[in-house]
């Protein structure tokens, strides 16, 4: 009898074992069973509500993150018509991207964004940019119609409804109305004067290589020293306009924007003490 109790005891914790074993997967990386729903909530949801368009399915994937699936759509006859279908393990359609991602023109932004990035990285990792450049990237600045008057959004940024589907857009030249340009360089003179020659240098390098910018962040920084500690003090501009780099009273805007950047970092510092 207790060889019996024992077994069946046994059992019981490795059925246990078992069951646990099976929902902390379907946790991970859901289930073929949740799946098959998931994606036949997705072929249903397109079917009743796009049925003129030709969407596909490209795959369905649980999320780990979110705990629940997305079906990824896609459509072979334009590039920025991508959207997914948030859906539970029990097949409830959570949320539809398609106004997000294609009507409010989120991935024609994107994809202009990324075009310019590499554009600028192509600038910054040339073997020939003079300057030991350790951050350095750029930016387009998009914003939904809806946010267009906030106070916190630049006002050079492009309304991405504004945008037209699968639209061409030279990237680098749009970067005259919406780029941003941001680098840290490492520099054994740090003055506002050497900086200042940066700037035009920077200025003249991205218009030779037909790579736009509308403002730029710059910070000049000493190389770290031996020991791999580096110097605090910098100098550097913030939002500094294309357009204001000129010889006439640069490096008194240099300083304005220096001593503006400085401010700004104290605030922000200050605000996370309260």
């Amino acid at each position: 009898m207790k060889k019996r109790i024992l077994r069946i005891s046994a059992l019981a914790v490795a059925l246990a074992l078992t069951v646990g074993i099976i929902l902390f997967a379907n946790s991970l990386v859901g289930n073929p069973i949740s799946k098959l729903v998931a994606t036949n909530t997705a072929k249903n949801h397109l079917a009743e509500h796009y049925s003129n368009s030709d969407f596909v399915i490209e795959e369905v994937i649980f999320s780990f993150k979110h705990g629940y699936y997305h079906a990824y759509i896609t459509s072979p006859s334009s590039v920025d018509s991508s959207f997914t279908l948030a859906i539970s393990l029990d097949g409830e359609l959570i949320h539809d991207y398609y106004e997000d991602r294609v009507v409010n023109r989120w991935n024609t932004a994107d994809r202009i964004s990324r075009d310019y990035r590499n554009a600028v990285d192509a600038v910054l990792d040339s073997p020939s940019f003079p300057y030991n450049e350790h951050i350095g990237y750029g930016d387009l600045e998009f914003i939904p119609e809806q946010y267009k008057n906030d106070p916190s959004v630049p006002e050079y940024a492009i309304v991405t409804n504004s945008l037209v589907l699968d639209g061409f857009y030279n990237a680098s030249e749009l970067g005259a109305e919406a780029g941003k340009l941001t680098v840290y360089l490492e520099d054994e003179t740090v003055s506002y004067e050497r900086l200042a020659d940066i700037i035009f240098d920077v200025k003249k390098i991205f218009d030779d290589a037909g790579v736009k910018f509308y403002v730029l962040d710059l910070v000049l920084e000493y190389p770290k020293q031996t020991d791999g500690t580096k110097r605090e003090d910098r100098v550097e501009v913030m939002n500094f306009l294309y357009s204001d780099i000129h010889e006439d009273g640069m490096i008194d805007r240099v300083k304005v924007s220096d001593q503006a950047a400085k401010a700004y970092y104290a605030e922000q510092d200050a605000e996370k003490l309260q």
